[in-house]
């Protein structure tokens, strides 16, 4: 039974869209992977689930009632918990406040599930009294992951989770990960160290482009590593792909932009009544630099 479903959304940013008509469902007591380069539209996908953005189109069903439109906090009480990327803890609080503020979330169970958090995490019992700024990555993503199992969502969202840590630390937390839905605990997990994250997930999806180009078992994507990484992931298990080299081009440069959303930028420069070139140099950032001052050109992708 699908517990998170998401039905045609198109969602982004200040009118523009980054997330076009996807689907994707996450079922009860399990894993599921989002997969696909920076800037794909993974954390877009997060917070829009989380309510954190609006949706432009679409719908968003959670354990069966749609909740796009409900407030961020509405959302989390239903027991669906987003752990952001950056963690997402409050860094003037000790660890053992932290804890005991997601126990007195949690309700009546919370203060028995602080025991259980700390020997899923033993670390964070030698932290006790630490200030989590002065924590290591590593520990405070323990945290924010330890304060999920107090509150001990229905589904679990993890974006980054690996993000700056060393490769044995990741390993740890991917048998955490693990250990969530064993408890009955639904995660989607939006993650670059693509191996680890296909290794313990059911089944996968990949964004490119806020598009989803795959949707299936983790384990057929796991045998297909051509397609994992040279098609999607800038960097994988901390392996940097070759970049190109930023030059002055002689030429004026060509945005390929998908259908929808040239469509999208269109509408909003005829409405705006502004050049579409100068709206499409806003969006992908300041061309001028790449591009000696020529405006950028534009072709449908096909």
């Amino acid at each position: 039974m699908a517990l998170l479903e998401l039905h045609g959304v198109r969602t982004g940013y200040e009118g523009i869209p980054v997330v076009f008509g996807i689907d994707l469902e996450v079922g009860e007591g399990e894993i599921v992977a989002l997969l696909g380069s920076n800037g794909a539209g993974k954390t877009t996908t997060l917070r829009a689930a989380s309510g954190m953005i609006p949706l432009m189109d679409g719908e968003i069903v959670f354990d069966g009632s749609r909740i796009n439109g409900l407030a961020p906090e509405r959302i989390a009480r239903r027991g669906l918990l987003h752990v952001p990327e950056g963690r997402g803890v409050f860094p003037t609080l000790t660890v053992g406040d932290t804890l005991r503020l997601a126990a007195a979330m949690a309700g009546a169970e919370g203060t028995a599930r602080i025991a259980d958090a700390v020997q899923t995490f033993p670390r964070l019992a030698e932290r006790e009294m630490q200030i989590v700024g002065t924590l290591s990555g590593g520990e405070r993503q323990m945290l924010a992951l330890a304060r999920g199992l107090i509150v001990l969502p229905k589904l679990l969202m993890v974006d980054e989770m690996s993000q700056g840590l060393a490769p044995a630390l990741v390993a740890e937390l991917f048998e955490r990960i693990e250990g969530f839905a064993e408890r009955g605990v639904s995660v989607l997990l939006v993650e670059q160290f693509v191996g680890q994250a296909l290794g313990v997930a059911q089944r996968a999806y990949v964004l490119e482009k806020g598009e989803i180009t795959f949707s299936g078992a983790a384990s057929k994507l796991a045998k297909d590593e051509d397609f994992v990484r040279g098609s999607y992931l800038g960097e994988i298990e901390g392996k940097s792909a070759s970049r190109p080299r930023e030059d002055h081009f002689s030429e004026p440069v060509t945005v390929s932009l998908p259908p929808a959303l040239l469509r999208s930028l269109e509408e909003r420069a005829n409405k705006e009544g502004v050049a579409l070139g100068e709206l499409i140099a806003q969006v992908v950032g300041d061309t001028s630099r790449a591009t000696n001052g020529r405006k950028p050109t534009t072709r449908r992708r096909r």
